[in-house]
């Protein structure tokens, strides 16, 4: 492979790795500097009067390793691009690196040199700027236009077959026999949404093990109080969504059994269900944790049932982006249930789930697409297409890289926490890019699920950094 001559592949995977290795030094470059990393005064070159192999030193040493590794693939990279035919976008976005990875080279020298606290900023934000634009110039060769088409989906015609089908499926939903109490129990459960319940939990759960870097913690009568009032909250706003969308289900094969579409239990019984719930949750909030945990319990279900649901989802590709909000406010409430108030570490937990959901929710949308349209649901990949969506997961990835490295810079989080986060993210970060290379529904559902695990780690990493190393 000459390094003047790549294939097309070649060199999707070159700026991938490029770009995932900028990550990388972006993550281990902010933990050396939040927490004071600091045991060589020397550039390039590095000499430690403590010895060789203390910790510090061997993490200064394979910072600027890393470096270097990224300056090779860089080069690599550039010196490729010039053999493939790329976009415009994607042609001024990667040889702008080429302009300002020097830059950013010469400040990681006065980082060094001067142990300026500014500079150190400087050299962050600039190594931030090189990642977007190496995510910018690939997202812009794996989804070229090349692939399905960008044009808008249109709503499929009704025609009278669909009538009498839906005719039918209602009429059979009507007629459908009583179930048994276990049966009938299980259907309860499924208007909860219980799927959601334990990585909503963990965000919750996380947002306490934060907060206890203040020096709070919170009783186990706080956390038990916080958690049954959050699944039962849970369970509420999917009960109403459930509710509210069940003709809209009735006409799509991904929700056309849920129990209220067909009328396996009757709408009355389910807003009296999602109801009850409500108030135990508000209840269970107000007496055994605090007021604003409850009330930020209320917004959330609020938000999911009304913001959401009702506005957004029927009426604006936006509302992946926006709804995303209802998904962090557990990190809100688990911080609110140990100090009280709202931090700077509970916000950006809950940035981080809200820049996670586009490219966790879009590879469902994108593999449901057909699902969306028929029902009427403008969902982004239905509105802008496929190609489209893909830059989008892959661009939102990015944002979500970058807002865990800021829970480094802003909060207690070191080391372990850095780790997990890079581990999970380099593999959520290459599964989207074999799923804009595959295109296929396989590849997407993968993606899909490797979005879930990458959360749980990074909140699982949370939980054990700020309790095991912290307490």
């Amino acid at each position: 492979m000459r390094l003047w001559n790549l294939t097309t592949r070649q060199f999707e995977t070159v700026l991938a790795a490029t770009t995932l290795a900028v990550y990388v030094l972006i993550a281990t470059g902010a933990t050396l500097a939040s927490t004071g990393t600091t045991t060589c005064s020397q550039w390039p070159v590095c000499v430690s009067n403590s010895g060789l192999f203390t910790p510090g030193f061997l993490l200064v040493v394979g910072h600027r390793a890393l470096t270097a590794l990224v300056g090779l693939l860089l080069a690599v990279t550039l010196l490729g691009g010039l053999s493939v035919s790329l976009d415009w976008r994607a042609r001024v976005a990667l040889y702008s690196v080429g302009v300002a990875f020097p830059l950013q080279v010469s400040v990681g020298a006065l980082v060094v040199l001067t142990d300026v606290s500014a500079v150190t900023e400087i050299h962050l934000a600039l190594g931030t700027c090189l990642f977007v634009l190496l995510l910018t110039a690939l997202s812009w060769t794996l989804e070229d236009g090349t692939g399905e088409s960008d044009t808008a989906t249109p709503e499929p015609a009704v025609t009278e077959r669909d009538v009498v089908t839906d005719e039918t499926s209602a009429q059979s939903h009507s007629e459908r026999p009583s179930a048994g109490a276990t049966a009938t129990a299980r259907a309860y459960l499924e208007l909860t949404k219980p799927r959601l319940m334990w990585l909503l939990c963990l965000l919750a759960l996380a947002g306490m093990a934060l907060a206890t870097t203040t020096g709070q913690w919170p009783t186990g009568l706080e956390v038990a109080g916080t958690l049954t009032g959050g699944i039962l909250a849970i369970g509420a706003s999917g009960t109403f969504n459930h509710l509210y969308e069940r003709d809209r289900d009735q006409q799509m094969e991904r929700t056309n059994d849920r129990p209220v579409a067909t009328n396996e239990i009757p709408p009355r019984n389910a807003a009296a269900f999602g109801c009850v719930q409500l108030a135990l949750a508000m209840g269970i909030l107000l007496v055994f944790v605090n007021a604003l945990a409850a009330a930020l319990t209320l917004a959330a279900v609020v938000y999911y049932s009304v913001v959401y649901t009702v506005v957004l989802k029927p009426n604006t590709s936006w509302n992946i982006a926006i709804g995303g909000g209802a998904g962090a406010l557990p990190a809100l409430i688990g911080w609110a249930g140990v100090t009280g108030s709202v931090g700077l570490g509970g916000l950006l937990l809950a940035v981080l789930v809200v820049v996670w959901t586009p490219p966790h929710f879009y590879n469902l949308a994108i593999v449901y697409r057909d699902d969306y349209a028929r029902a009427g649901y403008p969902m982004f990949p239905v509105i802008a297409g496929v190609p489209a969506a893909r830059r989008r997961i892959l661009l939102t990835l990015g944002a979500t890289l970058l807002v865990t490295v800021g829970l480094v810079v802003w909060t207690p989080l070191a080391w372990l926490f850095t780790v997990a986060s890079v581990l999970a993210g380099g593999l959520f970060f290459w599964s989207t890019v074999s799923q804009c290379r595959l295109r296929t529904r396989d590849a997407t559902m993968q993606t899909f699920f490797i979005s879930i695990a990458y959360l749980g780690i990074v909140l699982g990493a949370i939980v054990v950094e700020t309790v095991a190393v912290h307490s």
